[in-house]
């Protein structure tokens, strides 16, 4: 059911100056609403400027002239005085809300005239607009004959303020990957905007965001159920094109990493790294060094795995037994362990196996950050010093914080161990779908939404 609502103003039904019909009159040549509800000024005592009589007028004139199938309520609203916003606004509301209540059963598309009656009146549809207590709104202006004959009636596209605020929080929150309060963001903007495409892409990215935090989580089969669900839906619309090429190599990751891999492989091993460099970004320094831990571990065991077939959790069951018998025999293990950890997992390539990866690695130096300047350090120099950050700190055996330059430093490691170790890798990180770009290209749509 379409609904009209306006205040009744000095130039309704018929405005004299003009010898032209009000906007309530024009508004319902244009729109043929079902049901109209007027809002005059009550007529009574010390009442400057009282507006029940053109009301009453009004609703002759559309029945008469407009359509006699048109229900027409007359809601008189007791202003002593009409510009006085501390009246206006609570009395309106109340209103407005009576209104609601009434039509809940019906599904209601609503129209609104910011054109009659004093400035306070018509910018109070603009307040209660903007605060969300209209959803499925539209605002009209009907210009002034005098001035713009051609095209009197103009829909109003305006971005609240409000609306500008979530859509800055939203950018914000993306160069920190708080995809949790996007999404958040993206709901409030959902609920408050009155144009319907506005509310589709606020949903949209809603979903989206919500994919990505689960993603963030490591919850991958829940990332992917939710962001294929949207891949999906976006591939039938024309106007997604760019946001479908931006989610499918997402989903193609996900659909990958939710085959939930009990050992490690490249997938998992580069979103783990991934995900400790959001966390630096966020400046979770303990959670970046735990990944990081993590990282590292999991690397060494892959290449064990993958180059040397050996088990390093269960070393009886490995294929290469030539290599475990290697092992065991060696003066560094006791013969007969079953598992390796990451200190013996080093002394094994370097050893042992006398590895040329390992031995490649063990003569490069990256740039190490302390304080304000940086220190060029061995990685296995740099990632003894960080078992000591580790054991002395929160993650481990002790309660030292772990500092910036600590978490920069595991970042700096963990790249070039993988890279090391898993060569194939180096592409992926390259290519890794979840990045600051990706993200804002997905933020475009709501921009492009709230430009039109």
């Amino acid at each position: 059911m379409k609904v009209l609502l306006s205040f009744v103003g000095e130039q309704d039904p018929y405005s004299d100056k003009t010898s032209e019909e009000g906007s309530i009159v024009t508004l319902c040549r244009h729109l043929k609403p079902e049901t109209v509800y007027l809002f005059p000024t009550a007529a009574g005592f010390n009442v400057r400027s009282e507006t029940q009589s053109r009301a009453v007028d009004t609703e002759n004139w559309i029945k008469s002239e407009v359509s006699n199938q048109i229900n027409v309520f007359i809601r008189p609203l007791p202003f002593s005085d009409p510009t006085d916003y501390a009246v206006i606004l609570p009395l309106t509301r109340r209103t407005i809300e009576g209104i609601l209540q009434e039509t809940k059963q019906v599904e209601c598309e609503f129209h609104i005239n910011c054109s009659s009656g004093t400035p306070q009146l018509k910018s109070t549809w603009l307040i209660l607009a903007n605060a969300g207590m209209l959803t499925n709104c539209h605002l009209w202006q009907v210009a002034n004959p005098l001035y713009n004959q051609d095209k009197r009636i103009n829909r109003l596209e305006v971005t609240f303020l409000e609306e500008e605020n979530l859509l800055a929080r939203i950018k914000q929150y993306a160069r920190e990957f708080l995809f949790q309060g996007i999404a958040q963001e993206c709901e409030r903007l959902k609920d408050i905007t009155l144009y319907s495409y506005r509310k589709e892409k606020a949903q949209l990215l809603a979903k989206i965001f919500k994919a990505y935090q689960s993603w963030d989580l490591i919850r991958y089969n829940d990332a992917y159920q939710r962001l294929n669900s949207v891949y999906v839906e976006s591939c039938k619309a024309r106007d997604l094109s760019e946001l479908v090429n931006v989610l499918e190599p997402q989903v193609k990751v996900l659909a990958e990493l939710k085959q939930n891999h009990e050992r490690e492989n490249q997938y998992n091993l580069v979103d783990l790294y991934m995900n400790a460099r959001r966390r630096l970004v966020r400046s979770d320094y303990t959670d970046a060094l735990s990944r990081f831990w993590r990282i590292y571990e999991g690397v060494l065991f892959y290449y064990f795995r993958k180059h040397y077939q050996i088990e390093p959790k269960d070393l009886q069951n490995s294929q290469n037994q030539n290599c475990v018998q290697a092992i065991w025999q060696s003066k560094y293990f006791i013969q007969g362990i079953k598992q390796i950890s990451i200190a013996n997992s080093v002394k094994i390539l370097k050893e042992v196996l006398q590895d040329k990866t390992f031995n490649k690695l063990n003569k490069q130096t990256i740039m190490v950050k302390r304080g304000q300047t940086f220190q060029s350090l061995g990685i296995f120099e740099l990632l003894e010093e960080l078992r000591g950050k580790r054991n002395e700190s929160i993650v481990a055996h002790g309660m030292k914080p772990i500092t910036e330059d600590d978490a920069i430093n595991c970042i700096t490691a963990a790249e070039a161990i993988i890279k090391g170790f898993i060569p194939e890798a180096s592409q992926l990180i390259t290519n890794y779908p979840l990045d600051l770009l990706q993200v804002l290209k997905v933020i475009e749509v709501l921009d492009k939404a709230f430009s039109l």
